[in-house]
């Protein structure tokens, strides 16, 4: 049985991490529509996927919201550092949050994370007025060589123009977490609230902070641009095989080197 194939060649590995496709197979405990469900769901070359996807689009357009089990929203709590720690070392520049409605939060730290060896990846934590928790990662996958694609029917939103997906995800005690995820060339961004934000004021308050970001730069600005992706009969990329010989850059970045020139 082929990976799960995931539109990512990797993903953040500590908890906090953002809406995926996952390559895991856990189950969940529930697919019926108003039953909360548990683990990561099936993944797209197993029976009843589509069933199962299609009973989660009718409980979200019911609710506004997808029914998920405490459990899930486990990965969104992260431990921050100071944010001169978290941002020390990193192969990347983030985006200035000063002058944006970011920078009149209360800001509780930030955590960085490794990609095939680069530090590519930042969260930082801030606090609303009303007491919520709100946390701002960006990955320039520029910086590490990675990439990613997700289906075009998954990012009805936008953002500032750009394809973006909103998914809120509430547990039966009536925490929620609310994920709007989109991607600025070679940044990839993702804004979670501790809130349900399916509706407006709440839903309209998280683009609107969405749109406040600035323009990143790429830390490769001369990178190649990344392969086009194959799309087979069933939707979802087709899996690349392993080349016979690998390039100078292949192997650097197999074993977590990266130029950039």
């Amino acid at each position: 049985m082929k990976m799960y194939r995931l539109l990512m060649r990797s993903w953040p590995l500590v908890a906090g991490i953002g809406v995926l496709v996952m390559a895991a197979r856990a189950m969940p405990r529930a697919e019926m529509a108003g039953i909360e469900a548990c683990g990561l769901g099936l993944p797209p070359d197993a029976p009843g996927f589509a069933q199962q996807k299609e009973q989660r689009a009718l409980e979200e357009k019911k609710n506004g919201f997808l029914r998920v089990c405490e459990s899930n929203l486990q990965r969104y709590s992260i431990t921050f550092l100071p944010l001169v720690l978290a941002t020390r070392g990193l192969d990347f520049e983030p985006v200035d949050l000063r002058g944006t409605p970011f920078a009149r939060l209360e800001s509780l730290g930030g955590r960085s994370e490794t990609v095939s060896g680069t530090v590519s990846r930042l969260y930082r934590g801030f606090r609303t007025p009303e007491g919520q928790a709100l946390t701002v990662f960006e990955h320039d996958m520029s910086a590490d060589g990675s990439s990613m694609w997700r289906d075009p029917k998954d990012e009805p939103e936008r953002v500032n123009g750009l394809p973006a997906r909103l998914v809120v995800m509430q547990t039966g005690s009536g925490r929620a977490v609310s994920v709007l995820s989109w991607r600025q060339g070679r940044r990839y961004y993702e804004i979670w609230l501790g809130a349900n934000a399916a509706r407006d004021p709440m839903r309209a308050r998280l683009f609107d902070l969405a749109s406040a970001l600035p323009a990143s730069v790429a830390s490769c600005p001369n990178e190649p641009p990344p392969k086009r992706v194959t799309i087979g009969p069933d939707g979802f990329p087709v899996d690349e095989p392993m080349p016979a010989t690998l390039t100078t850059a292949q192997m650097e970045a197999s074993s977590g080197k990266r130029s950039c020139k």
